[in-house]
């Protein structure tokens, strides 16, 4: 949310074409300096207006410089009551205190200038008013206020058609349904802001409006789009030190952070900070990468700052950031009694802003302090609605990538319309051009060519009219296959987060020109797929069956990675894997473990194996794998790996405990860690005990 903000307050400034006018905004501030104290009643307060004026809207920051002057004319106004010149410097007044992060100050001085503008009937001043009262509420983190309040302020824009208003009010609606997890309306509204930049042609206004589709398309996870997006606004070379580019760079360091780039995201947030040393967004950032750095006292030393600027009122959604970074810090350190303090503190104000991703992280923080305050039932309690908050931050991204792609497709099934509908005039222009030729030289057969035009172009209508019915049952039947496939793979519960990584590793290939593994890789992937639907249905298959589609699996992850892996299937004590019966999906989840939380952290090359042998009538899988092992991915992450368990795998546990008809984990479930020659951790170990049960029944026929 801190990147949104930052975002629709620097907009303003690129409304004026602040890339080629600093200079003479400058030499324009010195002037009016020099004629001020020459100036008495209005034309001093007009003055003071227009100094105010050019400090708030410069694309540098001089918003201390900027609340003197709009001050000074705010009290001049009062004092000689001017109204026109009251309600501009009450707007310049509230745009600064926004700027400087007091929204609850700017959000009076916005409401006191739609008091004004309806008093004397100015209109516009009204609009700017409303405009403001809603980014005032946003600030504040009063999403439904805010959205409410824009949208009425957008309906007048659009009747004036001020369209660098229009865009500012666009873009600010798009960042609160953002914020909110609402990414359909969010898409939607991002496009028309973007489409409405080109048509200004201001490379400014460009730049914001590619980095706010980044933006989207990182919350939603999708950080290869997210980067293309960013790189498109740098191609746009903004210049070092102003808006765009401090914006730019603080978005870039986000998203490296996000890919666990550490080194990388440093870099981008030290250059977010050039020409402006105080931003708090750019601090809170900082914080936080010291808190995954584990430099706990530069980080408490950050946040702690921030909380004090902004515990008196402010940006609402830093200061609970503040809060529970302090949180984080303090249970480290083990200073339980502050950081259930905070933990509260914070999960108070969240709830009642309704902010989802600040109440996940509180419940998760007060489950980890209870825990270590030997509460169990606390613990487990907001376990729970840690769980659930984290649960429907996840179904909100999954409808944003859902609908991304959905949007991906349409475009391009209108471009395929396009292209068609010109061959079709093509043709048509070919063939009538043929009957002219014909009609030319067949001149003394004009009743027979009547005839025989008649025909070919009733022939014609008929054809194109099959085509048309014939196209209109094709796609009424694709329309029932897709829906046909989308239950069947609801029921076969894949991994919607693998799927949406699968189609986005294939735009990234089609992106890059790269036809060849765009095509190996759809391949594999419609190959598992089929498998998946096919076995998901049956209570049991052939251990062979079950083998294809991991090693399908595998091989699709080593090449959406570039091969940073090995691996190995094998088979001791004359196992027929054709004769045993096993659960369908029940290695899959394991594997990926391994593959996300073991290999991909580690340096260099790595290495899965899968090796299946028979004791005493039970299969035994054992799956290892040379990653970091269980210690690397708590320190990666910030949480032991015991604590917080996938889904996937509890469900798994579930059907192989039903299976072998146990009721205690431990009898079929092991995980352990390798040891090398000195005694270190030097991967994971997970063993499988799966009840022997021999297939009497001939095999269906194999997938081709």
């Amino acid at each position: 949310m801190w990147k949104r903000l930052l975002f629709c307050l620097l907009l303003p400034a690129f409304c004026l074409p602040a890339f080629s006018q600093e200079g003479k905004r400058g030499m324009r501030i010195r002037e009016l300096k020099r004629l001020l104290p020459t100036l008495e009643g209005r034309g001093r307060v007009r003055c003071l207006n227009k100094i105010a004026f050019y400090y708030i809207k410069s694309s540098l920051v001089y918003s201390d410089s900027g609340l003197v002057y709009a001050h000074q004319a705010w009290n001049a106004a009062q004092e000689y009551g001017y109204p026109p010149e009251l309600c501009t410097a009450t707007s310049l007044y509230a745009d600064v205190l926004l700027q400087l992060s007091r929204p609850d100050e700017g959000l009076i001085h916005y409401r006191e200038l739609v008091r004004l503008a309806g008093q004397y009937g100015y209109n516009d001043y009204a609009v700017l008013g409303i405009r403001g009262i809603g980014q005032s509420l946003w600030y504040q983190a009063n999403f439904q206020q805010a959205i409410d309040t824009i949208t009425l302020s957008l309906q007048y824009l659009r009747e004036k058609k001020d369209t660098s208003a229009m865009l500012d009010a666009t873009i600010t609606l798009c960042s609160i349904y953002g914020d909110r997890g609402d990414y359909e309306k969010a898409f939607d509204i991002a496009r028309e802001a973007l489409t409405m930049s080109v048509n200004t042609r201001d490379s400014g206004i460009i730049i914001l409006s590619l980095v706010q589709l980044g933006i989207l398309y990182k919350d939603i996870g999708d950080y290869p789009t997210a980067m293309e997006y960013y790189k498109r606004a740098y191609s746009l070379h903004p210049p070092v030190g102003m808006w765009c580019y401090r914006y730019l760079s603080n978005c870039m360091g986000d998203l490296y952070s996000s890919l666990h780039q550490y080194d990388s995201a440093y870099y981008f947030y030290g250059q977010s900070f050039s020409g402006n040393r105080g931003s708090k967004a750019s601090r809170r950032k900082l914080a936080e990468y010291y808190l995954v750095r584990q430099n706990y006292d530069t980080a408490l030393l950050y946040f702690k700052g921030l909380y004090n600027d902004l515990k008196e009122g402010g940006e609402g959604h830093i200061y609970m950031y503040a809060m529970l970074g302090m949180g984080k810090v303090y249970l480290a350190r083990k200073d339980l009694k502050k950081a259930l303090y905070y933990g509260h503190e914070v999960l108070g104000l969240a709830r009642r802003r309704n902010a989802k991703l600040n109440i996940r992280d509180a419940c998760q923080l007060l489950s980890s302090v209870y825990s270590q305050l030997k509460l169990p039932g606390r613990a487990l309690d907001y376990y729970k609605q840690y769980v659930q908050m984290k649960d429907s931050v996840i179904t909100d991204q999954f409808k944003g990538r859902l609908y991304a792609f959905k949007q991906s497709v349409e475009e391009e099934k209108q471009q395929a319309q396009i292209k068609l509908l010109e061959k079709e005039k093509l043709i048509s222009q070919q063939k009538l051009a043929a009957n002219q030729l014909l009609r030319n030289l067949l001149s003394g057969g004009i009743l027979l060519l009547s005839v025989l035009g008649f025909i070919l172009f009733r022939n014609i209508a008929l054809k194109r009219k099959n085509e048309k019915l014939q196209s209109e049952r094709i796609q009424a039947d694709l329309q029932h296959r897709a829906g046909e496939l989308e239950m069947q793979a609801l029921r076969a519960q894949m991994n919607p987060h693998f799927i949406f990584n699968c189609l986005s590793s294939i735009n990234r290939f089609i992106l890059k020109n790269e036809a060849d593994e765009a095509s190996d890789y759809l391949i594999r992937f419609s190959r598992l797929i089929r498998l998946v639907l096919i076995n998901s249905e049956k209570p049991l298959i052939l251990l062979t069956d079950e083998v294809e589609m991991l090693r399908l699996y595998i091989e699709m992850e080593r090449l959406r990675f570039k091969d940073v892996f090995d691996y190995s299937i094998s088979y001791t004590n004359k196992i027929e894997p054709g004769n045993v019966l096993i659960p369908p999906l029940l290695l899959q989840p394991f594997c990926e473990n391994a593959i996300w939380h073991g290999l991909m952290h580690k340096e260099g090359r790595g290495h899965l194996s899968i090796d299946f042998e028979m004791q005493h009538n039970v299969l035994r899988c054992v799956i290892t794998d040379d990653g970091v092992g269980r210690p690397g991915v708590a320190e990666i992450t910030g949480y032991a790996g015991e604590k917080i368990k996938s889904l996937g795998l509890k469900l798994t546990t579930e059907r192989l405990a039903l299976f072998n008809e146990e009721k205690s984990v431990q009898t079929f479930y092991e995980i352990a860690d390798v040891l090398d020659e000195q005694g270190d951790i030097s991967g994971t170990k997970v063993t499988l005990k799966i009840r022997y049960r021999e297939s009497i029944t001939e095999p269906t026929e194999p997938i081709k």
